[in-house]
């Protein structure tokens, strides 16, 4: 019968039986644990360039519109020919609620609005706290009226993910994932205006709003589809820095993750 060493903890040394599995596994575990943690470091999604400028209060004049979203239009500096370029921005309201305005505030009414910028990839919202009613006076003439809406009469269908604007810019990071669903299905409940974010292979990404065929609100019936992979049909139009999507709510339904990346097509 072989004899079998025996380990006291007290002793100075182990057996050389038991030196050598604490040996491999201690080996095993220093290559392991580093390799575990790049890996969680590269597979991990990162976080947006999203901004939410919350506490640092920004003041805004210009013309509001509300029709198909409540925009207000702005001069933001000049092109090289020196002429005023114009800018539209997304107003929102405070949590989760979209802006309602004041009960005085008429289409096309020049208005001050206090906030916080909310903004990404080439867009902007505005958290409005306060709004104020500028003279009305000569405003026919104001340059900022003449902003134009870019009518492309083009039919469209795309395939993206449905949320919120304010969840989308900045103020959820990441925005993704169940906790995102959950905060944009209460963003647009609320009154936001839904947001189909469509992203190709490549990771350029374009966000398109989405109102009815008349421009109406589709908040209820795009509901049960935030946060999923959708196709849609409808017509666009450009306003500004934005695309708005007269979609047919008939076309909206659910398709495979595969099919997300794979583009829009014009029809």
């Amino acid at each position: 019968m072989q004899d079998q060493e025996f380990y006291i903890g007290w002793n100075a040394t182990a057996p050389p039986s038991f030196a050598r599995v604490i040996r491999r596994v201690v080996i095993v575990l220093g290559l392991a644990v580093p390799a575990l943690a790049l890996c969680l470091v590269y597979f991990q999604n990162g976080f947006s360039n999203g901004i939410f400028d919350y506490g640092k209060t920004t003041v805004l004049e210009g013309v509001f519109t509300n029709q198909p979203v409540p925009f207000l239009t702005i001069e933001n500096g000049k092109d090289a020919a020196n002429q005023p370029v114009f800018q539209k921005i997304l107003l929102v309201g405070q949590g989760k609620f979209g802006f309602y305005g004041v009960p005085e505030l008429a289409e096309n009414r020049k208005i001050k609005v206090t906030g916080f910028l909310i903004y990404n990839d080439g867009r902007t919202a505005f958290q409005v706290e306060s709004v104020a009613l500028l003279p009305d006076n000569a405003i026919q003439n104001d340059p900022v009226r003449k902003i134009e809406s870019q009518i492309t009469n083009q039919s469209i269908t795309l395939r993206g993910e449905i949320a919120d604007p304010k969840c989308l810019l900045g103020v959820m990071n990441p925005a993704q994932g169940k906790p995102h669903r959950d905060c944009a299905v209460r963003c647009i409940a609320g009154g936001l205006p839904p947001v189909l974010k469509v992203a190709n292979e490549a990771g350029d990404t374009e966000y398109y709003l989405i109102v009815g065929p008349a421009g109406e609100p589709l908040n209820n019936q795009v509901l049960q589809f935030v946060g999923d992979a959708v196709q849609i049909y409808g017509r666009l139009e450009q306003q500004g820095d934005w695309y708005v999507l007269y979609a047919d709510p008939t076309t909206l339904q659910r398709i495979g993750q595969g099919l997300l990346h794979s583009g829009a097509k014009c029809n």
